[in-house]
C-alpha cells in the first residue's frame, strides 16, 4: 500500500522511470556476476516445517535471495548461512517486507524435513528452507528438484566412499560436490546476480540486493 501511495504522488517522469522494460532492467553492472535473461521456472517444494511452498505464490512481487547448500557441509555452507543472516539483519523493516530469503538443499537424500528443520533452528536462519517430500528416484518431488537445480545452474556430483558396498543409489556415506552460488532474483522473476560461495563481499552483496529491491 505504501508503494502505491508513493507512486500516486510522484511526477509522471518518475512514474515512467519506475516502469523498467526488460532491456532497461538488464542495463546494470552488479558487483556480483550478472545473469542475463534467465526466468525462474515456477516450482513447488516442501519446507522444513513439512508444508508445501510455491514460488509464484509465496515470493510474488518480492526480491528473492536463494542459497543452495546441504546440512552435512562443514565448511562453506555455514559461512553462506552466516552471510545471509548478516544481510538479512541489515535490511530495514520496509526492505524485509519486499524480500524473500530461501535455502534449497542440494542433498535431499539426507536433508529430509526433520534434518533441514534441525539445521534451520540450529543456525537461527529464520527463513524458508526447502527440500522434497520423497527423495526416491523419479518421485514427483525429485523431478521438481532436478528442474530447479537445472534452472539455477547448480552443478552437482555425488561421490560414494570407496569402502561403501551398499547397492542403494545413495548409501549413507557419500560426499556432495557442488558448484553453487547464491542467486538474487528480481521482483519480476528474473535471475539477476550470482555470487559464488567463496566470493561473498558482504557490503557489495547488500548493495546489489538493495538495487534490485528498489526496482
Amino acid at each position: 500500500m505504501k508503494r502505491i501511495l508513493l507512486t500516486i504522488i510522484m511526477s509522471s517522469s518518475l512514474l515512467l522511470a519506475g516502469c523498467f522494460s526488460p532491456e532497461q532492467r538488464s542495463d546494470w553492472d552488479p558487483f556480483g556476476e550478472a545473469i542475463n535473461s534467465i526466468t525462474v521456472n515456477d516450482f513447488t517444494l516442501t519446507t522444513s516445517e513439512n508444508t508445501t511452498w510455491n514460488f509464484s505464490e509465496e515470493a510474488e512481487n518480492t526480491t528473492v535471495v536463494i542459497a543452495f547448500l546441504f546440512t552435512n557441509c562443514l565448511d562453506i555452507c555455514p559461512i553462506v548461512t552466516h552471510n545471509m543472516k548478516w544481510v538479512h539483519s541489515q535490511l530495514t523493516p520496509e526492505e524485509k517486507a519486499v524480500t524473500t530469503f530461501l535455502t534449497i538443499t542440494v542433498d535431499p537424500w539426507r536433508d529430509n524435513v526433520s534434518e533441514l528443520h534441525a539445521w534451520k533452528t540450529g543456525t537461527n536462519s529464520n527463513w524458508t528452507h526447502l527440500t522434497v517430500e520423497s527423495s526416491e528416484d523419479n518421485s514427483p518431488g525429485m523431478d521438481i528438484m532436478n528442474t530447479v537445480w537445472i534452472n539455477f545452474g547448480v552443478g552437482l556430483q555425488i561421490e560414494d566412499t570407496p569402502t561403501n558396498s551398499s547397492a542403494r543409489h545413495h548409501p549413507d556415506d557419500y560426499t556432495v560436490n557442488h558448484s553453487t552460488g547464491t542467486v538474487i532474483v528480481d521482483r519480476f522473476g528474473e535471475q539477476r546476480v550470482w555470487w559464488g560461495d567463496n566470493d561473498w563481499v558482504l557490503d557489495l552483496f547488500l548493495t546489489d540486493l538493495r538495487y534490485l529491491i528498489e526496482l
